[in-house]
């Protein structure tokens, strides 16, 4: 396989001034009214790992996939979400979406003709959080003969009734696909979290992941701790008087083109079946979900609010459903050269799935760079909001430059 991946060697950005994922505050933990994550590890049969990597490997081998199969993955993926297909030595093959990133049908049943090997098992992504239309996919995959395999990792998957809020038309997200997996740890103030579950029998019980050792435990509790205090004595500085100075870097001068049949740098075979540290689960179980929901939901609509009069950028999901807890913020930004590199300068904290598969949807190559990923979590202040926000209208408020000749 082939990847594009943007290596900031070289760009000299500094430490992020905010937080990307929460970290335990004096907020952080409710009652028994307010927290109320008891499905995990209990009922249905969930188990922990530590990295929802980790159990999409267990859900892959469980759904067959192995040297002489494929897997159907989005074209438009983070490197971990293919390292377990990669582990276990299956095939790969790319469906494209659309622009809001729903699988393209058409597109979905040539990429499954096309397939040399026979595909086990579809990876379907609930990206943002915002839930994909699960009907067609489930009916694709049944047939087929195709196990399909619903990520939540960009969800906020608890035991709540969330029949009661899909529409009719819709099935509810997390208990559709044979097996589900999710990563618990980018919602809640925990170091680590993976969750695999099954809606369906598969004839045995899921297999129980290792619990860590005694020191890691510790570790775990100091790092929390760690985090905790980092947060809390994070300086943002003076807002800027006038507008940022800008600085245009051509983004492929930083693309290296990798050709590989490897997992990447971030998946670890000896951690693949430990559980994860009891403080994690701890945190995830005492957590106060209420204020976890509204905080993430209003700090979003903050986002979308401000974004609306910014030229040169758009949100990728402008009106949030009732029902989402969202993971966080995409904003699709048109000079990507010249607004991305001003804002991360700045400090502003940004993911970006810029290490990807190479494909043939138009849609993954235009995000790769374009689609960027901000913090909306619940341990945001409102200080944090207002000079991320502050920040990058002022950046988005100036021109693109030309790429230096």
């Amino acid at each position: 396989m082939k990847f594009l991946h943007f290596d900031p060697t070289g760009c000299n950005f500094p430490r992020p001034k905010v937080p990307v994922l929460p970290a335990l505050s004096r907020h952080t933990l409710g009652n028994a009214k307010t927290a109320n994550f008891k499905r995990l590890g209990s009922d249905a049969g969930a188990r922990f790992f530590t990295r929802g990597r980790y159990a999409l490997t267990e859900a892959c081998r469980l759904a067959g996939i192995d040297s002489n199969s494929s897997l159907l993955a989005p074209a438009y993926h983070c490197r971990t979400m293919l390292d377990p297909a990669i582990r276990l030595g299956g095939t790969l093959a790319f469906y494209p979406l659309k622009p809001d990133l729903s699988p393209d049908l058409p597109a979905l049943a040539a990429c499954l003709a096309a397939c040399q090997k026979p595909v086990k098992a579809m990876l379907l992504t609930h990206y943002f959080g915002f839930a994909q239309a699960l009907k067609p996919i489930a009916d694709f995959c049944a047939q087929h003969g195709i196990t399909l395999i619903e990520d939540c990792s960009h969800a906020l998957f608890v035991n709540t009734n969330t029949a009661a809020t899909t529409p009719a038309n819709q099935l509810p997200m997390g208990t559709t696909g044979r097996f589900g997996v999710a990563s618990p740890y980018k919602f809640f103030a925990s170091e680590d979290g993976g969750l695999l579950w099954a809606n369906e029998p598969i004839g045995a019980p899921l297999s129980l992941p290792t619990p860590q050792p005694l020191k890691q435990e510790l570790k775990g509790i100091v790092h929390a701790l760690q985090r905790s205090r980092s947060q809390a004595m994070d300086c943002l500085g003076e807002p800027h008087g006038g507008a940022p100075r800008i600085t245009t870097l051509p983004s492929a001068r930083y693309d290296t083109l990798e050709q590989t049949e490897a997992t990447s740098a971030y998946y670890l075979p000896e951690q693949e079946h430990l559980q994860s540290l009891a403080i994690s689960r701890w945190v995830m179980g005492h957590t106060n979900l209420q204020r976890l929901t509204q905080q993430r939901r209003q700090h979003y609509q903050h986002w979308v609010n401000v974004v609306a009069s910014l030229p040169h950028c758009k949100p990728l999901f402008a009106q949030l459903p009732p029902d989402c807890v969202p993971y966080m913020f995409p904003l699709l930004v048109d000079h990507p050269d010249t607004h991305f590199f001003a804002l991360k300068q700045l400090g502003v904290p940004i993911w970006r799935w810029d290490d990807m598969a190479i494909s043939t949807c138009q849609t993954a190559t235009n995000y790769r760079l374009k689609l960027l990923h901000l913090p909306c979590h619940q341990e945001l202040t409102p200080e944090q909001m207002t000079w991320m926000t502050t920040t990058l209208q002022k950046v988005m408020k100036q021109p693109p430059t030309e790429h230096p000749t």
